[in-house]
């Protein structure tokens, strides 16, 4: 039988909790174009807008965008944000994103995205709807996440956009951990927008 000492255990735990603070196991960031950025549509009066740092959420945003045929914007954020535990912001910090702030008045209809991190949303959503006004707009939140989610995260976020004037008439969210390949994932996020886009219809009009 193969003992294993306290020294090796020790040793182990100090390098997997090196490789968490400093290089991360998170997928890596999505690299990004000008084009990836932003959609504007003729006519749109509904908008998604989405804090996505490897791609998962934008796929979310994207697709909610095409349904609904809505305008969208991906925020950009500093290089690197989120990459490793030592670049992480806490939810209510006041970050750099732009764009900062948006012309929302055409809008009837407002989605606004961001991944779990920590068990919560980001500091980059919570800093784009601090700098918004949404009075007498319709919200639907959306996240995608690969571990836990708070018990008061969905609360604490549907707060934050009652407080800039919005009200929130949906939810929807996607564990990327449920799904083998990015195929299953995909099929997932086609499914869960069409599920949602009746309620998001009628609720808005």
């Amino acid at each position: 039988m193969r003992i294993i000492s306290s020294v090796s255990i020790n040793m182990t735990a100090h390098i997997l909790m090196a490789c968490w603070l400093f290089t991360s196991c998170a997928a890596p960031a999505q690299r990004l174009t000008t084009g990836d950025m932003s959609i504007t549509r003729p006519g749109a009066t509904a908008v998604v807008v989405v804090h996505s740092r490897s791609g998962n959420t934008a796929a979310l945003g994207l697709r909610i965008s095409e349904a609904m045929g809505s305008d969208y914007i991906r925020l950009e954020t500093p290089p690197g944000a989120g990459d490793t535990y030592l670049s992480y912001t806490e939810r209510n910090d006041k970050v750099d994103i732009n764009p900062r702030s948006a012309d929302l008045a055409r809008y009837r209809l407002v989605f606004l995205g961001s991944p779990i991190w920590f068990w919560h949303p980001t500091a980059f959503i919570y800093t784009f709807i601090n700098n918004n006004d949404l009075s007498g707009k319709k919200v639907v939140l959306f996240y995608t996440n690969q571990g836990g989610l708070a018990k008061d995260a969905i609360d604490e976020w549907k707060a934050i956009v009652q407080k800039r004037g919005g009200t929130v008439i949906d939810v929807i969210g996607i564990n990327r951990n449920e799904f083998e390949n990015d195929a299953a994932l995909q099929s997932e996020i086609k499914t869960q927008v069409e599920k949602h886009k009746r309620v998001w219809i009628n609720k808005s009009d």
